[in-house]
């Protein structure tokens, strides 16, 4: 007997029926549920937010709750403009080139929806951070991974070959999760490349201030790249606010016109006590930018030296907060992060989740060193005393 309760069909679409749940949030789960210690997921310790910022979110919840109009509390737009004409040069009009969304993830998905369709092709680098794929999927293109594990240098000859079929090329500097930062030499030729084959860039920099060498610019500072690209990025990362969902999208008004008209009609407008939070953010002194980075190199070195002592071979990446590490072992990738969870109470992600092959096997993990030290130090104890291989 049929069950009435549900329909009797088929209940989904071509969009979704590819798209898995996030390996990410799972492993999350997976440390919870055993007390493991988090560095799955690129979650800072609350501490890590600076006070001022909090303190200006609190006192917007009592006075300034309600919606601002859909592109962005003008305040915040007006210093984001001014903060980034700072940071790359590049002026954005605060009143149609700047669009404050609901975290950098909800900006990409914005871009890609209104940018590309069933007859359009999207390429990016792998391992790639998971989000662009199922962005690429729900917006009915073709994805075209570009598998860059080996030593991760870009292959231009593959790169100009698929961009004769592409309309979006996808970069994400810092890259999440290999660290990768992409040369100025590189994002040169990328340049070429965009021009010759007539693509739009969507770059995703919400780690723009993790850095650790002086080789890191931003796309948009590379010849005329600026004219072309589609900058994502946000609070989540520089001001340890990741579950405020405060995202700054940057972009020449031809397309900021279309991705505001999927940022309308999606979320309408990002949380408004945040986004007068952010305005305070961006007043942070330049002190504070430097201070972070430096932090974060600390934790990098203590993870990897510590990773490296339990008989780890970790990359050692250039920028943002995330370490790549092969293991010894013939076990899966899946199968060895459950194992640490259960054996040494630590949480990666398995490295097969950043590619775009549903079965892909990866023989390394992905751990993140955005927590504090002592967390970083008692996770890494764990990991040498109850290691297996």
């Amino acid at each position: 007997m049929t069950d009435r309760r549900t329909p009797d069909v088929d209940v989904g679409t071509d969009r979704t029926d590819a798209v898995a749940e996030s390996v990410i949030r799972e492993m999350t789960r997976e440390a919870l549920a055993h007390d493991a210690i988090n560095l799955s997921q690129g979650i800072p310790d609350e501490d890590e937010t600076p006070p001022a910022i909090k303190a200006a979110a609190k006192e917007a919840v009592d006075t300034d709750s309600q919606y601002t109009i859909t592109w962005g509390l003008p305040e915040l737009r007006e210093v984001v403009s001014d903060r980034y004409a700072d940071w790359k040069g590049v002026r954005y009009d605060p009143e149609t080139e700047v669009t404050i969304t609901t975290g950098t993830s909800e900006a990409l998905m914005s871009t890609l929806l209104s940018l590309v369709d069933g007859d359009d092709a999207v390429i990016y680098f792998e391992p790639v951070y998971e989000s662009y794929i199922p962005a690429s999927q729900f917006a009915g293109a073709e994805a075209i991974p570009l598998d860059i594990t080996d030593d991760l240098t870009v292959d231009f000859d593959a790169l100009e070959a698929a961009a004769e079929r592409a309309t979006v090329l996808v970069l994400n500097t810092p890259m999440n999760p290999t660290g990768k930062v992409f040369s100025r030499e590189e994002l040169a030729r990328i340049e070429e490349i965009v021009f010759e084959h007539d693509l739009i860039v969507l770059t995703d920099e919400i780690y723009e201030h993790i850095v650790y060498t002086d080789d890191y610019v931003s796309p948009v500072e590379v010849g005329d790249l600026a004219d072309r690209t589609v900058v994502c990025t946000g609070m989540s990362k520089t001001f340890s606010v990741t579950g405020w969902r405060v995202g700054f999208c940057l972009a020449p008004e031809y397309l900021s016109a279309e991705l505001r008209k999927v940022h309308d009609y999606t979320t309408i407008c990002a949380p408004t006590p945040f986004q007068r939070a952010g305005v305070e953010a961006l007043s942070l002194s330049d002190d504070y930018y430097t201070e972070l980075s430096d932090s974060y190199e600390r934790r990098r070195d203590l993870l990897c030296e510590g990773l490296e002592r339990a008989g780890l071979d970790p990359v050692r990446p250039d920028g943002a907060y995330y370490v790549m590490t092969r293991y010894p072992t013939d076990e899966s990738d899946i199968e060895f992060c459950r194992r640490l969870i259960r054996e040494a109470g630590v949480a990666a992600v398995p490295g097969g989740s950043f590619y775009t092959d549903p079965e892909a096997d990866a023989d390394w993990i992905r751990f993140t060193f955005s927590r504090n030290e002592p967390t970083l130090r008692e996770a890494i104890d764990r990991i040498v005393e109850n290691r297996w291989w």
